[in-house]
């Protein structure tokens, strides 16, 4: 039980370093993704693959 709660605080924590290491590449580009719960979520959940649909969905949307 101990195992899957940290790897879940893995999951999270490399999720927000992810995008926060996005953010501060992609900034020049004006093409951030929000650091929000969401997008934490959604990024430990799908992994890699989601930070390119978040930066697509971000783009086309906004």
């Amino acid at each position: 039980m101990l195992k899957k709660i940290y790897k879940v605080i893995k999951k999270i924590i490399m999720a927000t370093i992810l995008i926060f290491a996005y953010n501060k590449i992609s900034f020049s580009l004006n093409a951030t993704i929000p650091l929000n719960f969401i997008t934490i979520l959604f990024v430990t959940t799908f992994g890699i693959p989601a930070i390119f649909f978040l930066v697509i969905f971000y783009l086309v949307i906004l």
